[in-house]
């Protein structure tokens, strides 16, 4: 007696809701195998939507599209990585990852990411990027005009960028200054761009620019990349960072042409680092600033990357605005996040650099601070709130 063969499972010829309840069971991955299929298939498939789905993209060997949750384990993340050739590379012997090989992986990287915004209705959250030697502007070009052109992503959320080996700055230089869109979040660690040394070997036409506006800027290295028309260009809201190009007659420039509502009106807090030793007659000159006693001012502001600290900034000066707005400008060692009275040598140090223009006594009845010291560095460290 002969067996039958098993019949195949009528997938496509199920009711709506029991199709949804099949693509429940589903991993992003083999949601967006099964959409590739056909047409019909492609419809099944945005049926169900996964809640709170975000999509990710690194750029480094591969083009590797990420999607999951952000905030949670691996375990609940999937990638689809594009190797440009077809070269073998390592697979990864895991259900949570994707290889594909393609002649032309910077084409279809796009191709991929419109594919699954639109299945899984998800958010493009992040990029990433670590150029490395195999991702020259040849294997590049084409992915940076589809990111450039898509009408959809008119912002990048989170960009976090860097080399991550020494040599690579000159391609990872080239992508940022192709990268036409605003961004969200900028972050750049350590050995991202061009170093002052290099530039001068290789020209200064190839350092780290960003075209478009940025809200959020943070950059821990101490090479320096922002100068006076740089910062002006990207309009930052916030800035957290370490050393730049600006000398003290560029912040007189830069605050000038805040006052005069000229540039930046966005800013509300920027923490860096400048060239050189500030010098507060050359900052001031001609802002009209009104130099506050560190002795008995002090004032309250949220710490833009933590809500729930408040930062105390002791004395300042204060620049007004055409439209009424008013900045602080100091030092950075007049914020502190304790309640605690400022120590004998830090007011010392803040009438003889900045309040000492007024010609006013100094209080001696402070706190003695053995471990204070007005170290060159922090004679460089500048910051601007905007309340």
């Amino acid at each position: 007696m002969s067996r039958r063969p098993p019949r195949k499972f009528p997938l496509l010829r199920l009711p709506r809701l029991a199709l949804i309840e099949v693509v429940k069971c589903w991993n992003p991955i083999e949601i967006y195998l099964f959409s590739r299929v056909s047409r019909k298939t492609k419809e099944i498939s945005k049926l169900f939507k996964i809640p709170c789905l975000k999509l990710g993209l690194t750029v480094y060997n591969c083009y590797e599209v990420n999607l999951g949750y952000p905030a949670s384990c691996m375990s609940k993340n999937w990638y689809f990585r594009l190797y440009p050739g077809l070269r073998n590379y390592e697979r990864y012997k895991n259900e949570r990852y994707l290889d594909i090989y393609s002649k032309n992986a910077e084409k279809s990287v796009g191709k991929l990411i419109d594919h699954c915004l639109e299945i899984f209705g998800c958010e493009f959250r992040t990029m990433r990027a670590f150029i490395y030697p195999i991702m020259k502007s040849s294997n590049l070009n084409v992915f940076m005009n589809w990111i450039n052109h898509n009408e959809k992503l008119s912002k990048i959320p989170y960009l976090s960028a860097f080399c991550l080996k020494e040599g690579n700055q000159f391609d990872f230089n080239w992508f940022m200054q192709n990268l036409k869109k605003d961004i969200g979040v900028m972050n750049l660690p350590q050995y991202y761009y061009e170093t002052e040394r290099s530039m001068k070997v290789r020209g200064s036409e190839i350092m780290l620019r960003v075209n478009g506006k940025v809200d959020d800027l943070r950059f821990q290295s101490r090479e320096k990349f922002v100068d006076l028309d740089h910062l002006i260009r990207m309009d930052c809201v916030y800035m957290r960072g370490g050393e730049t190009t600006l000398t003290n007659r560029d912040l007189n420039v830069f605050m000038k042409s805040w006052k005069e509502m000229k540039t930046n009106e966005r800013m509300e807090f920027y923490s860096i680092s400048a060239k050189e030793k500030l010098n507060w007659r050359v900052i001031l000159e001609g802002l009209d600033g009104e130099i506050k006693d560190v002795r008995t001012v002090r004032r309250e502001y949220k710490y833009p990357w933590n809500k729930t600290y408040k930062l105390k900034v002791n004395g300042g000066v204060d620049i007004t605005r055409t439209d009424g707005k008013v900045a602080t400008i100091g030092m950075t060692f007049h914020i502190i996040y304790q309640d605690e009275p400022l120590s004998r040598e830090m007011i010392r140090d803040y009438q003889r650099l900045i309040q000492n223009m007024n010609g006013q006594e100094m209080d001696m009845n402070f706190v003695h601070d053995e471990e204070y010291r007005l170290t060159v560095e922090l004679r460089k460290e500048f910051f601007v709130m905007v309340k």
